[in-house]
């Protein structure tokens, strides 16, 4: 990645633009698998709604860092508490242009780092089983496969995966 990317913590403000990159991520990705009602539904949900955005952006159990690339945010990636007491990437998106330029595995390392830092053992991250650029990115960072089930978006059943990843402090 060229010297022009820098990976920060999320400011309320930037909440419209994540949304974008969910949404565009959202067009891109899953189109193969999701059929466009269910991605539309979902995408206009709580989950993926500018206030939702916002909150956890200040929420201090939450951590969202993005990626700005000469002033502009590329990428986004959020991690919430989980039931479990681990923490659970919940989003974690680059714009279609920015893919394969690095983006991902810089704030990867970055939130890696930072949870790290603050005594975090495991982290889970969910992902559709027919995301398999997802899935193999995740892989080659080192993630574990640990569960394989299903999940329901608007009226599908679709494939869905869990990995886990142990922190070494």
């Amino acid at each position: 990645m060229d010297s022009g990317l820098l990976i920060r913590q999320a400011r309320v403000e930037d909440a419209g633009r994540l949304r974008e990159l969910g949404v565009a991520g959202w067009e891109t990705t899953y189109a193969g698998f999701l059929r466009p009602e269910n991605r539309r539904a979902y995408l206009n949900g709580a989950f993926w709604s500018v206030e939702r955005l916002s909150a956890i952006s200040e929420a201090r159990n939450c951590t969202t860092l993005v990626a700005e690339v000469e002033g502009r945010v590329m990428g986004f990636l959020t991690l919430e508490p989980h039931v479990s007491g681990d923490i659970e990437l919940t989003r974690f998106y680059v714009d279609p242009k920015m893919r394969g330029r690095g983006v991902g595995s810089e704030l990867w390392h970055a939130a890696l780092a930072q949870l790290t830092a603050g005594g975090t053992r495991a982290i889970l991250v969910n992902v559709f089983g027919d995301n398999r650029d997802g899935r193999r990115f995740y892989e080659r960072l080192g993630v574990a496969l640990i569960e394989e089930t299903t999940s329901v978006v608007g009226d599908q059943t679709v494939y869905d995966v869990w990995y886990r990843l142990t922190v070494d402090p």
